[in-house]
């Protein structure tokens, strides 16, 4: 029985692994899964810029993928939205981030230098939030 696929979704890219010695047309199989491709961060993360975030180079790459790329698409949001980053700072916002993988921790777990110091904020799905909190100096005044 073949692998049912919808042709829009992109096959894994061969960087990420080989998807032939995984893919089986039965989700009951050990070991295999029965869906070829997705959506993946690859081409468009060389492209980051660390100074722009005010984030050192080294801190940078032990940035989860996702930290970044979402660092990007939050300045283009308020861009978008014709708000500056004047307009934002210090103000009275909330981020609230929603990331559910963890793929680049388990990728760079085997890294000789994965107890770095940047780490730790660099891999946590947790720290997503608060980073785009502090990188446009957003802030939660509470009522005391």
């Amino acid at each position: 029985m073949p692998v049912p696929w919808q042709p829009n979704v992109p096959k894994v890219p061969k960087s990420r692994f080989n998807v032939d010695a995984y893919l089986h047309p039965s989700i009951e199989r050990p070991g295999s899964f029965n869906v070829p491709g997705g959506y993946f961060l690859e081409d468009d993360l060389q492209g980051f810029d660390p100074a722009f975030f005010k984030i050192s180079q080294a801190e940078a790459l032990w940035m989860d993928p996702q930290q970044r790329k979402l660092l990007e698409v939050v300045y283009e949001a308020f861009e978008s939205s014709g708000w500056t980053l004047d307009d934002v700072s210090g103000k009275r916002m909330g981020c609230f981030v929603g990331s559910f993988t963890n793929d680049f921790q388990q990728m760079v777990g085997n890294e000789h230098d994965f107890r770095h110091p940047y780490v730790a904020t660099g891999i946590d799905t947790g720290a997503i939030a608060p980073r785009i909190s502090y990188v446009y100096n957003l802030t939660v005044k509470y009522n005391t």
